[in-house]
């Protein structure tokens, strides 16, 4: 065999080596996708035996492993393939969702600036950075990143459900529908996207703009636990407190031990005047155990009852509970002052508050309107 011979085999040889290998690592993901962990990890063993170096059997071992929340092991299949190609995208992906699903966030952050060059020109990395910067409350780092991710694609669905979030952990309600609301141009079906516009048009208070958007995730959804909480608490919103009571009913029915909603099941009961039945709904969850809120609750039933002393007793024991909280001290003082005629303690305990919480507004503005009445 002459040498042009030899190297058009051994080029022929390296070609069949290559798309073995290459025929194998789709055959381990076919095995992922059909959740045959056993088989895949077999077939990745076998690939990496062959070629202990390849990029595609160690990133194919890491997404493995991740797949299966194996995050330390699959962690160091995804180092070893970056020491071998600093530039192999699938791998820094995969180490920032092990990180992520580890609550490490700030290494998501750290394998980003690590790996700069590669980060700073992918959407789908720097949206998994502003992902962990939101998750870590850095809004302004956040922002910048889903930005910079938008700017090289600007239609990347996965960074718009990360710019609403992150608007509506500011509390920019507005914007965060300005977002969602594109999203949902070509995702109408997507509920979640539907409940969560929902919640912002409920937060600036516009019940109805909210109330439409949860029933269309209704239509598309009729138990759907969230469409259904936000038409109740939009309804409730609204002080239409007997539709309020007909979606938490809906709930109830089937998760019927759920304090929250017994909670603001009752608080809808007295907002519609029935008392015993409010109070009635808060000692169901008060037999079983200790509910701050369901304590809460009975107390300021127990005042439109004119049950004052023994709502005076619950506002009190709560006071001592959390005594950094200040609702159970503006309701006792409204009531000393309103109801019982007891306006010095009133002002006392609104004070004594301030001296331990001297930036809470809402307490000093009940002070001071209290103070001038007196």
């Amino acid at each position: 065999m002459n040498e042009i011979d030899a190297i058009k085999e051994a080029k022929d040889s390296e070609e069949q080596q290559f798309t073995r290998i290459k025929n194998m690592a789709k055959e381990a993901y076919r095995f992922i996708d059909g959740k045959k962990f056993k088989e895949a990890k077999e077939k990745f063993n076998e690939l990496l035996t062959l070629d202990p170096g390849n990029t595609y059997g160690l990133v194919g071992m890491g997404d493995l492993l991740y797949k299966t929340h194996s995050y330390d092991e699959a962690i160091g299949y995804y180092k070893k393939c970056l020491e071998l190609d600093s530039s192999n995208k699938f791998s820094i992906m995969g180490l920032m969702n092990c990180y992520r699903d580890l609550k490490q966030l700030n290494m998501v952050i750290q394998i980003a600036e690590e790996y700069r060059h590669i980060t700073m020109s992918d959407a789908s990395i720097l949206s998994r950075v502003a992902d962990a910067h939101r998750k870590l409350k850095n809004f302004k780092e956040s922002e910048i990143y889903y930005m910079s991710a938008l700017h090289i694609n600007p239609n990347d669905q996965y960074v718009i459900v990360g710019i609403g979030h992150l608007y509506f952990a500011c509390q920019r309600y507005q914007d965060a529908i300005r977002w969602w609301e594109k999203l949902v141009i070509s995702q109408p079906n997507n509920i979640k996207i539907l409940t969560e516009i929902g919640n912002s048009y409920r937060k600036i208070k516009d019940f109805d703009k909210a109330i439409e958007y949860y029933n269309r995730a209704r239509d598309l959804d009729t138990g759907n636990f969230f469409a259904l909480y936000g038409l109740a608490e939009s309804y409730r919103g609204k002080k239409d407190f007997k539709t309020a009571i007909e979606f938490w009913e809906k709930i109830l029915k089937f998760d019927p031990h759920n304090k929250l909603i017994i909670n603001r099941y009752a608080d809808s009961l007295r907002g519609l005047g029935e008392y015993e039945k409010a109070l009635e709904s808060f000692n169901k969850i008060l037999n079983t155990n200790d509910d701050y809120y369901a304590l809460l609750g009975k107390a300021s039933t127990l005042t439109l009852m004119g049950e004052f002393e023994k709502s005076m007793e619950i506002y009190l024991s709560l006071r001592k509970k959390d005594p950094l909280n200040p609702r159970p001290v503006l309701e006792l003082a409204d009531l000393w002052f309103h109801k019982m005629d007891e306006k010095e303690k009133s002002i006392k305990i609104l004070g004594e508050f301030l001296k331990e919480n001297p930036s809470n507004t809402d307490v000093s503005e009940k002070l001071d309107q209290f103070t001038d009445q007196a």
